[in-house]
């Protein structure tokens, strides 16, 4: 008996999981609200370094939410590709 290939639909299939990107979205959340609670609690004393690097982690959270909105929206369009050419 020959081993099937990938192509002949022998492949195992895996799931597609969007917990670690929501984990990524979630760590430089909390990053960036504890950089906002060490600057608020310095009150009147910010340094210029402080706001780079809070400007930093924003940007940061702000790309890896775009990241993750891409690849949710890619993997729906995909999808429905799919179920739109399987139905007919």
């Amino acid at each position: 008996m020959a081993t099937p290939s990938f192509f002949e639909g022998g492949g195992k299939q895996v799931g597609f999981s969007v917990q670690t990107l929501f984990s990524l979205v979630n760590n430089a959340t909390i990053s960036a609200r504890q950089k906002l609670l060490h600057i608020q609690e310095q009150k009147s004393a910010i340094a210029i370094g402080d706001m780079f690097e809070m400007q930093m982690l924003m940007n940061h959270l702000s790309q890896l939410s775009e990241m993750s909105t891409a690849v949710v929206s890619a993997s729906h369009t995909a999808i429905s590709s799919m179920a739109r050419n399987v139905k007919g």
